[in-house]
């Protein structure tokens, strides 16, 4: 007589497969829900941390063509760190507002649907106490909010 096999093991492991796969593919998928708000968070946070490899991969990539990986590393480091003392600031994010339309340059494209938001970065620097002020602007490219600045001057 044959034995008959028990088929909730099977169908457990089913239950677990189908949810494993969901938090992969939400995991996967959350960068491109990121809002403009959480990439300009995620930018700045890695600055603070001094990550600038990773804050440069957020940038658009018209931002990338005016700064090379390594060249943006180092003179990020160079200045920030090296020049004005700085081990840490703190940063404030204004208000995000939408913009219709926003040329990044005299000679670069214009955006349509752009985020902005103005940055406060509060430094503690050999110099004294220091604030620089910045309009942070958020593309889409791809499907994803990437950071842009304004170089139209």
């Amino acid at each position: 007589m044959r034995r008959r096999k028990n088929p909730i093991p099977l169908l457990l492991m089913g239950v677990v497969g189908m949810i494993l796969l969901f938090l992969f593919v939400s995991v996967l998928g959350s960068r491109e829900g990121d809002s403009p708000e959480q990439v300009i968070e995620e930018f700045y946070d890695y600055e603070q941390k001094g990550d600038f490899g990773n804050s440069w991969e957020l940038f658009h990539s018209e931002m990338k063509k005016k700064f090379g990986k390594a060249s943006y590393i180092q003179t990020k480091n160079h200045v920030f760190l090296g020049h004005m003392g700085v081990d840490s600031f703190e940063v404030e994010v204004g208000d995000i507002e939408e913009i219709k339309d926003f040329e990044f340059s005299k000679d670069g494209p214009a955006f349509k649907d752009v985020r902005s938001a103005k940055v406060d970065l509060l430094y503690d620097s050999q110099f004294g106490e220091m604030t620089i002020s910045q309009i942070c602007y958020v593309a889409r490219e791809k499907e994803e909010w990437k950071i842009l600045w304004d170089y139209d001057f």
